[in-house]
This record gives C-alpha cells, structure tokens and sequence, in this order.
C-alpha cells in the first residue's frame, strides 16, 4: 500500500470514536465492568445493557469462528493480541470491529482486568484493516494508555461488585474517558505529518476541559481555558490530562456550593525556565479552614483496600474539603510528573497549579 492509503486509513481512524471496554479478569465469564459512551455510539448498545454480560452478545450467524478462537486462545495467553471481526449492533446491522485486547497488572503483577480497544472500521481502512502500520499505531497508544490505566482501573473492577453512589460511578467514567482522548490527539498528529510520540498537549487539554464541563448540571458555570500549544510526550500528556480532568471535576462539584454561578479558568503555558505550569482556577467559596488537600489524601492504594473492605455503599468521591480517590489519584499524578503542587488560597476561590520541566 502507498502513502495515500495509510494517509486515508490514517483519517478514517481518527474521524472515528474510540469505543473502550474493560472486563473482569478475575471472572471466569469475563464479564464486562466498564464500557464508555463511545462503544454505546458504536454498537448502539447501551451501557446498563452492556455491563455484567460477556462480549459475546456482539457476535451473530457471520461472525468468524476463527476469530472468536483468537480471543479465547489470546484471553487464556494473558497477552496482548489484535483481532478483526464481524460484529452486530443493537438493531441487526452488521461492522467490522478491530478489536486490541491487553492485560492490566496491579502492582503485585496479578493480573485484574484485560483493556480492550474497539474501531468501526468502514471504507478503505475496512478494505486495509491489515495494514501493519496502522495497527501498530493502535498498538502503541494502547500500550501506553493502558499503563496509565492501571492506576484507576481497579475501582473500576471493585464498583462492578459493590453498590457504589452515582457520582463514583461518573468519577471512573470521566477518568476513562479523558484517557480514550488521548487516542484522538495522537491519530490527529499522525494525519498532519506529527510525530506521533508527542501530543498536541494545549488541544487535548481543552478538549478533557470541554467534556468535563458538560457533566452535571452546572451550566452557570463559566469556563475559560487558555491552553498554549505545546508538544509533550505521551506519557507526561497523559498524566497531565488525568490530572485536569481531576481538578477541573473538583472545582466544577465542590468550588460553588450553596451558589448557582461561577468561573473556573485553566491555563497552560511554558515557563521562562524551560518547563510547563497548568492552572485551575476558581472564585468559589475556598478550602475550608485546616484541610490540607490533597496532601491528607491516602494513597491509591490504601483506597483500592478500604474500596474492598467497606460495608454498604461505596462512595469515592470526597467531602467537606477531604480528599477522596480523586486527591489520591493527584497525589500520584503529581509524583509521576515529578511536578511542584501548589494549592493557594485566593482572596476568593482557591487556584491550584502544578510546574514540571518537559521530558525529551
């Protein structure tokens, strides 16, 4: 094939959503825990639907037997492997699904879920899904964006086996989703020519900041984003992406109680010194008084073990200023980035921002 055909398959992926499942290694089923909205799009499945059953129900009379083998054989290898095959949605219409499968490991190395991604493949990426370069593109981002899933991908495994509040349940779906745009950005600089190791680090950020602001019922919320374009590594966006999309969530749910209005402003920009400074900032009613957050936050982990513990609902989200999985999850960030945390009290609202110098 040419360089116009990879050009094409190149658009064709990125004009495409990335559907996102993830399933329960630890049952003998598989079952499905987590779906994001992009698969219900896809298979015009729905996620109450989805969630519980085995990936089997997108198969019908033309779907392969040889690839159905593939996945069992590729699930018992505890691998990662590719597969292409001939779904069915909801209302009968048959697609050709590529489909990535990887394991996600804890940090014991016990395997807990397997991360799958899933593309529609129609026209000439259909014709060409065996195009070597395209998939190992798909293959790279995976690898990489599931690493940075592992951080929260057991909450996602102990909420499919307990009763957990709505707003835990939206908390993982947002931290999913923030991930699955990463996919996006990187096809976008493999159409214009980018180097596909680096993402358009201010584009992605005020995209998780557009998607952010549109949960909940907060639309008297102002938000202004000033996100310069900078190049990072995959692995600093992603981080950096998570961790917006954790600040952005907690100014928009705890900055404005008791108010209706607001403005909350992101801002990402270089520094004189070489390095990178984002910003959330907000007029809201502040930190109370003798809270230290995040820095009070348990870590990930500690989380995961209470998240197994608790008796009756689970909720991790955190109240009256205290942290919960999400200040857990921006001390790690934070960590990894080798970033400076700076959480101020303003003279009204609370501006939190991280410095860190970019990796080459």
């Amino acid at each position: 094939m040419g360089e116009g055909s990879d050009e094409l398959i190149a658009v064709a992926i990125q004009r495409t959503p990335v559907a996102i499942v993830l399933t329960d290694a630890r049952d003998d089923d598989h079952r499905i825990t987590f779906v994001n909205d992009a698969f219900q799009a896809m298979t015009l499945y729905s996620r109450d639907y989805a969630v519980g059953r085995n990936c089997r129900f997108l198969q019908g009379r033309g779907t392969e037997p040889e690839a159905v083998l593939k996945i069992r054989e590729g699930l018992r290898s505890q691998a990662e492997f590719q597969v292409t095959l001939t779904n069915y949605k909801a209302d009968g219409t048959p697609f050709t699904n590529q489909v990535l499968i990887s394991p996600v490991f804890d940090r014991q190395g016990d395997l807990t879920a397997f991360f799958s991604v899933q593309r529609e493949m129609n026209g000439e990426a259909a014709a060409a899904h065996r195009n070597e370069d395209a998939l190992n593109l798909l293959r790279e981002l995976q690898h990489r964006v599931k690493n940075h899933l592992a951080m929260v991908v057991g909450m996602i495994r102990i909420q499919a086996r307990a009763t957990v509040t709505e707003e835990s349940f939206r908390a993982v779906g947002r931290r999913v989703e923030a991930l699955a745009l990463l996919y996006e950005e990187m096809f976008a600089a493999t159409q214009s020519g980018g180097d596909n190791r680096k993402i358009r680090t201010g584009a992605y950020l005020s995209r998780i900041a557009s998607v952010v602001s549109r949960l909940g019922d907060r639309s008297a919320i102002r938000l202004n984003v000033d996100c310069e374009e900078i190049e990072l590594p995959i692995d600093q966006a992603a981080r950096l992406g998570l961790l917006l999309s954790e600040l952005l969530t907690n100014a928009f749910e705890h900055a404005f109680a008791g108010r209706d209005s607001g403005l909350i402003e992101v801002r990402f920009h270089r520094l004189d010194t070489g390095g990178v400074r984002l910003s959330v900032a907000d007029d809201g009613v502040g930190l109370p008084e003798g809270i230290d957050w995040p820095g009070e936050a348990p870590t990930v982990e500690t989380q995961t073990e209470h998240a197994e513990t608790v008796s009756g609902e689970l909720d991790t989200t955190g109240h009256c200023g205290h942290s919960g999985v999400g200040g857990s999850i921006v001390t790690g960030l934070t960590e990894m980035l080798g970033a400076d945390l700076q959480v101020t009290r303003a003279a009204q609202g609370t501006i939190i921002a991280v410095e860190f110098e970019k990796a080459e």
